[in-house]
């Protein structure tokens, strides 16, 4: 058994597929001064062990296909089990508008500081392949971040090691809440602080 497909072993419609699908979302740096308007989606979610992630993302025209800008940010006082997860949560969210996605893996975002609003932030920004529309500028996107959960441990789940679950918060900014019910000095982001 091959583990995996060599794109020259494919039929040509796959590997027009592959390429095709390669080619619908292309990352495009944000202009110098991108920023996220007045009223942004807010979603994200939080860890078992406190704190969490909060994305805030809106349509933008780019060029005349539609764009996706937006950022991202975690809570200050984290622990160290979930403290450079981030990105691989981001990794499997996904938006989409009118119930259709139009991009999974939310890495492009630009990471900020966590704020009672993000309006005015520095967005990172995705262009897409799909055509900007008349009341796109009206449409709200739908920011997914699936429950997910953390097994740490060396032995893998029979060994019983510690499980940190990880669960979707809609319309909330998780990045805002306390974080961890440990003491700060164990859970700040600059450790070399902590007893000052």
């Amino acid at each position: 058994m091959r583990p995996f497909l060599r794109l020259t072993e494919c039929s040509p419609a796959r590997a027009l597929a592959v390429l095709a699908l390669g080619l619908a979302a292309t990352s495009a740096p944000a202009a110098p001064g991108t920023t996220l308007g007045p009223d942004p989606v807010l979603g994200g979610g939080e860890y078992s062990t406190g704190g969490g992630i909060t994305v805030a993302v809106e349509l933008r025209n780019l060029a005349g296909k539609t764009g996706i800008c937006g950022i991202w940010a975690q809570s200050k006082r984290l622990t160290a089990y979930v403290r450079h997860e981030g990105p691989r949560m981001l990794s499997k969210g996904s938006i989409a508008l009118d119930g259709r996605v139009l991009t999974h893996d939310l890495g492009f975002l630009n990471r900020v500081e966590p704020a009672a609003s993000y309006a005015g932030a520095p967005a990172g920004c995705l262009r897409l392949d799909r055509p900007w529309r008349a009341g796109d500028a009206h449409r709200r996107p739908e920011l997914r971040l699936p429950r997910q959960e953390l097994m740490l441990a060396n032995g893998g789940r029979k060994s019983g090691g510690l499980r940190i679950t990880f669960r979707p918060r809609p319309g909330e900014n998780p990045a805002m809440a306390a974080g961890s019910l440990l003491p700060e000095s164990w859970t700040s982001h600059d450790l070399g602080t902590a007893g000052d």
